[in-house]
């Protein structure tokens, strides 16, 4: 939990941030985003990898509905499912290789529950992420977005597998919608391979869910985060059969603050979603009106 008036900016010094255990909704993730040493790579401002967990008679991810402003939330599954619902109306399953874009612009809520039909051993695996908004949609109408596994650009080749699931890389582009200029890519590599990063990223990270690779003098072992300068020639050398994530985008320059599920370039944005939070003000997401994550 961050105090009233965190600000929240970005710097470009390479660096090495490690997970942390958290609990969500009966769930362990591990939080990489934000960092005590860095609170931003690009818009991305919250970074949890969730799993891999596996629930033998019970249990499995069940987070009641809460608010958000002032953000986007990306979901994207390895394993598993996750029922998710909205007070715009959606209602569906997020699927492994789905992606789930949710704007939350001035205000949205939303749940994201074990599946209806849950059959244990129930496994679950995947990445949550947090997109800060430009200052200019940060009180946009709010949208979602479910983008299918078959509708997201994969490049293979002998020794890697890449899925571009926000932005452009390796002469490919997400159909993703992309306020933030993010970049989200999911990749698999061989070892002793060598990994180039794309081009024309302002502010970038490599997420390591498995294997090792090095970077100069650096090793990188799951649940690791290393911070690059895109002005360098950015080359990684895959020691181990690697799982990752490459995540960036254009540098925030403007001021963020971050509050429990509220993102804002101005406090007062925050203090307005509070109040309307406790005065039960925001609409709740369809079918799922009955239990809340009550204001910290």
């Amino acid at each position: 939990m961050f105090k009233k008036g965190l600000t929240v900016s970005n710097f470009k010094d390479q660096n090495l941030l490690i997970g942390r255990s958290r609990d969500i909704g009966g769930m362990e993730v591990r939080r990489v985003l934000p960092h005590s040493t860095r609170q931003m790579v690009g818009p991305f401002i919250f970074f949890d990898q969730m799993g891999p967990n596996e629930f033998i008679t019970d249990g499995g991810l069940d987070v009641r509905p809460h608010p958000h402003i002032g953000l986007a939330t990306l979901t994207y599954l390895f394993s598993g499912q996750v029922y998710h619902r909205d007070s715009l109306g959606s209602s569906l399953m997020i699927s492994p290789g789905d992606v789930n874009l949710m704007i939350s612009g001035r205000g949205i809520t939303h749940s994201e529950r074990k599946p209806l039909d849950i059959k244990y051993p129930y496994k679950l695996f995947g990445i949550q992420c947090w997109i800060a908004l430009p200052k200019d949609y940060e009180t946009m109408k709010p949208e979602f977005y479910n983008n299918k596994k078959k509708d997201i650009p994969t490049i293979v080749d002998k020794n890697m597998i890449a899925n571009v699931i926000m932005g452009s890389a390796y002469g490919k582009k997400s159909p993703l919608k992309n306020i933030s200029n993010s970049t989200f890519i999911e990749i698999k590599i061989k070892s002793n391979s060598l990994l180039e990063l794309p081009k024309n990223i302002e502010d970038i990270a490599i997420y390591l869910l498995a294997g090792k690779l090095s970077f100069q003098d650096k090793i990188i072992k799951g649940g690791e985060m290393l911070i690059l300068n895109n002005k360098l020639d950015n080359k990684i050398n895959i020691l181990e059969n690697c799982h990752c994530i490459i995540l960036g985008g254009d540098t925030v320059n403007e001021r963020r603050y971050l509050w429990w599920n509220f993102v804002a370039s101005d406090m007062e944005l925050i203090e307005i979603a509070k109040k309307k939070w406790l005065d039960k003000k925001f609409k709740m997401p369809v079918d799922d009106v009955n239990e809340f994550i009550p204001l910290p």
